[in-house]
């Protein structure tokens, strides 16, 4: 039995100082197998956690160089290292020097057969899935009601001004008791009519932690749930069988709270704009059709009936004034032309002008006479004239003359040779019938009846 070295009182500090000395000096070498959970890499350093069935333990690799053999989540390791107390929580730790691999872990193998049972009965089909609302009005959380997690998701409903209700149905979500309370608080979800989406949100943790979420009767129960649901459970690098059978799995609780209040968000993005679609075309139509009323109104006034009726009454008073205007002065003007002509008929000498006139108009006649007897005279002298032409160039008068020629039995001349060109000859066709042939210059013979 180990006896107390100090008897004085110590700070926790002191006592984590104490108990670090103690363990370095007690196991200075260790070799540990266990299951890696929650691995984490950050600036060269390398935290996961070692784990089997009953318990854990935290492990640290500082340099990562060590790390020849590559491991992942789940795998089953051995680790070659020290143990150590991290002086700052107090909390021992194993500072690893050398990885070597064994295989998949208890956990694992257990996520690995029932995912592959679940899946082949077909429980993670798209066919399954129901469509999620896109605007739900009533949404069902089912989560730790102590942790940070509701009150993250909250929050982000309300920073994105998210207005529907949120019902909490809280549940131990970690532990043995943990499946139990989930599957209590989905099928009180489920009785609400109002809810039209259920959220299972969890903050990060192990394999083991997260073990309740993998469990086969939860997994089932939300198979046959009649309600959509949105799965949003540990990291983005964590995987549940209840991601898998949910309708939407979303890698964080913030993230589904995301996912459900950017949709709200979208449609009154889209609502707005529509809205200001509309106050735009409602403002380009009231004035188009003010401008339209404006100038219907102005064109009314223009044709408007009474106004016409002025318009014509006004134009018929104007032409009555300029009528009577006309009238007045056209008369005025006869009635002084008229005073004058009688002015001076009453100084003209009628008798003598008209004396004048048919003395003038006699003689006219008398002139008129003689000269149309003198014309008619010189146009018969004319005619005369013409006549005797007429008869001196005549058929009769070359035959009367003797120019005959006699024609033989076929109708043409004896002889053409004593002929000049451009000499007209009267023949006489033993038809009795007279017939003019003319030759032309250098050219034939023409015959004209």
């Amino acid at each position: 039995m180990l006896k107390p070295l100090i008897k004085d009182i110590l700070s926790v500090q002191e006592l984590s100082l104490c108990i670090q000395q103690l363990l370095t000096d007690a196991f200075p070498y260790v070799a540990v197998c266990g299951e890696v959970s929650n691995l984490k890499r950050s600036n060269g350093v390398t935290y996961f956690t070692l784990k089997d069935q009953y318990s854990q333990v935290a492990v640290v690799f500082f340099k990562t160089d060590a790390l020849k053999t590559q491991f992942k989540e789940g795998e089953t390791i051995i680790i070659d290292g020290r143990i150590d107390v991290y002086v700052k929580t107090g909390r021992y730790q194993i500072i690893g020097y050398r990885v070597r691999a064994v295989g998949s872990g208890y956990w694992q193998q257990r996520l690995e057969a029932l995912k592959q049972t679940l899946a082949s009965e077909g429980l993670f089909d798209k066919s399954r899935k129901k469509t999620l609302p896109i605007l739900p009005q009533h949404i069902g959380v089912i989560t730790s009601k102590e942790g940070a997690v509701f009150k993250d998701f909250m929050s982000v409903l309300r920073r994105k001004q998210w207005k529907g209700h949120v019902t909490l149905f809280p549940s131990l979500v970690q532990g043995d008791h943990a499946v139990r309370t989930l599957i209590k608080a989905l099928h009180a979800a489920e009785k609400v009519q109002s809810i039209d989406l259920i959220a299972i949100v969890r903050g990060g943790g192990s394999l083991e932690d997260l073990w309740c979420f993998n469990d086969e009767t939860f997994v089932r129960t939300i198979a046959n749930r009649k309600k959509p649901i949105i799965s949003g459970i540990g990291h983005e690098i964590d995987h549940t069988l209840c991601d898998f059978v949910a309708d939407l799995r979303v890698e964080t609780p913030t993230a589904a709270a995301e996912k459900i209040a950017n949709e709200y968000v979208h449609c009154i993005q889209k609502t707005d704009a529509l809205a200001h679609r509309f106050k735009s075309y409602a403002y380009i139509q009231f004035r188009t059709f003010k401008q339209n009323f404006l100038l219907t109104t102005q064109r009314l006034l223009r044709i408007s009936p009474y106004d016409k009726v002025q318009w014509i009454r006004t134009l018929i008073e104007n032409s009555q004034r300029r009528l009577y205007r006309g009238f007045h002065q056209h008369f005025s003007r006869n009635n002084c032309q008229l005073t004058l002509y009688a002015t001076r008929l009453k100084c003209f000498p009628f008798q003598q002008r008209i004396a004048q006139s048919i003395q003038h108009l006699q003689q006219q006649k008398q002139h008129f006479n003689l000269s149309l007897q003198h014309h008619l005279r010189t146009l018969f002298q004319k005619v005369d004239l013409w006549k005797t032409r007429l008869e001196n160039v005549s058929l009769e008068s070359y035959v009367k003359k003797g120019f005959l020629v006699p024609l033989n039995s076929k109708g043409t001349p004896k002889a053409y040779a004593n002929f000049k060109p451009d000499t007209t000859l009267a023949i006489m066709h033993k038809s009795g019938k007279y017939c003019m042939h003319v030759k032309a210059k250098d050219g034939p013979l023409h015959s004209i009846s």
